[in-house]
């Protein structure tokens, strides 16, 4: 009997120290996941005070303001120009750079010309640009701010080549409702369909075109557009300083789809006017005359091919024609406005003879309804057609590079007969970003 009440006291005073022993752990245990979570609480408060460091620098350093998508993009394209002159040196080295079919030398009243050649390097027609885009509760806000280095006053070839930038787009454009929206600044006139424009490797391409930029407000409901423009008058018997801006050029456009073929038709009314202003403070002299013109452009899709075409007329293309190749009218003893009947127009085709190779054909041709000597002086001298050839084949060994290489035949005739020509041969390294 006493044996098992003293193994019941052992018993029980080992239980007593396991139960003992065993609260020590948990205890112990207990107070290292305090530490722990000690420990953690402080790393979260660390890398907390950190983000908001980080946070505050990112505000600091954006570029736009939150809630604004920002990007950037152009490219850098460096041209080799050789060309031929039938009819002796351009007075304007312009069309040194790119085809100006106004420019073409043409065989002098005293007999035929020494043809020039002229070779010329340049990388002017690289471009840049950054857009912007938010998202409100009115709709869409976006802009695009684009520059190049063309028709470039400031620089020469001597040394450095430090042309300076000119401004090609600056624009706003509120989308204030699906298909619907306003656009205020400069950018490519409402009467030219760009995305008919040959993939030419020429700056402008064919003579015939269509291809204006100009400050303007436009509306865009659905595939209607209807635009403001600014106005800018050019006629033969004044002086530049001499023609007047009236009322802004008023353009109505439609764009369609029908199959694979994407087409317009614009119309376009325009105010010309003149003042002779040569003494600032006296009118001796002023007129205005409205006229008008109508283009039809589009792009044919051919499977990877396409066929782009346009075509023109009016008695008020002028300018907006061929880099005005053409006048928007004329002056007559009587210092009144006369309208000239013009036309225009080019077809062209793009061939993808593999991913990596592709070639583009265009001609072209622009004609202007010129008066007679007795109707207006000089006008035997006026160009009465102009005629473009462009030839290309190049190589994309990669997306966005490209190397090409280009034809370009250009022919100018006067009334008198006479006429000049110009054959060209370019090659183009190309990188978009």
């Amino acid at each position: 009997m006493r044996n098992k009440l003293t193994q019941a006291v052992i018993a029980a005073g080992l239980a007593a120290c396991s139960t003992s022993a065993a609260a020590d752990a948990v205890a112990d245990r207990i107070a290292e996941l305090e530490r722990q979570l000690a420990e953690l609480k402080a790393q979260v408060m660390s890398n907390s005070e950190t983000i908001e460091v980080n946070t505050s620098d990112i505000e600091q350093s954006r570029p736009m303001a939150k809630g604004t998508k920002f990007t950037y993009g152009g490219y850098v394209q460096l041209d080799s120009i050789g060309s031929n002159y039938s009819g002796g040196k351009p007075g304007n080295d312009l069309i040194d750079d790119f085809f100006v079919a106004s420019l073409i030398p043409v065989d002098p009243v005293s007999g035929d010309a020494d043809s020039y050649q002229s070779t010329n390097l340049s990388a002017k027609s690289s471009r840049f640009f950054f857009t912007t885009a938010t998202d409100t509760d009115v709709g869409k806000i976006s802009s695009r701010f684009e520059l190049d280095f063309q028709v470039s006053g400031q620089g020469d070839e001597r040394i450095s080549n430090s042309w300076s930038s000119r401004l090609r787009h600056a624009f706003l454009k509120w989308d204030y409702a699906e298909g619907s929206s306003i656009m205020a600044g400069q950018s490519w006139s409402t009467f030219f369909n760009v995305s008919a424009l040959p993939d030419n490797l020429d700056f402008v391409g064919p003579v015939g075109t269509i291809f204006v930029r100009q400050p303007q407000v436009r509306w865009t409901m659905g595939g209607l557009q209807l635009a403001v423009e600014n106005p800018a008058t050019r006629l033969n018997g004044v002086a530049w300083d001499n023609d007047a801006e009236g009322i802004p050029d008023l353009i109505a456009r439609y764009n369609g789809k029908t199959g694979d073929l994407s087409w317009s038709v614009a119309g376009m009314g325009r105010q010309l006017s003149w003042e002779d202003r040569s003494n600032p403070s006296i009118e001796a002299g002023e007129d205005t005359q409205f006229g008008y013109a109508l283009s039809l452009a589009g792009k044919w899709q051919l499977g990877t091919d396409d066929l782009r075409f346009m075509f023109n007329y009016g008695d008020a293309l002028g300018r907006y024609m061929g880099l005005n190749a053409f006048n928007d009218g004329y002056v007559d003893a009587n210092g009144n406005i006369q309208t000239i009947d013009q036309m225009g127009g080019f077809i062209a085709y793009r061939r993808f003879w593999s991913p990596h190779w592709n070639s583009t054909f265009s001609a072209s041709m622009a004609r202007a309804d010129n008066p007679g000597n007795g109707d207006f002086a000089g006008a035997d001298s006026l160009a009465s057609e102009y005629r473009s050839l462009h030839a290309s084949l190049n190589y994309l060994p990669a997306p966005k590079l490209q190397f090409g290489g280009e034809l370009v035949f250009g022919v100018k005739e006067l009334e008198d007969g006479r006429s000049g020509d110009m054959s060209r041969l370019q090659f183009s390294a190309k990188y978009a970003f």
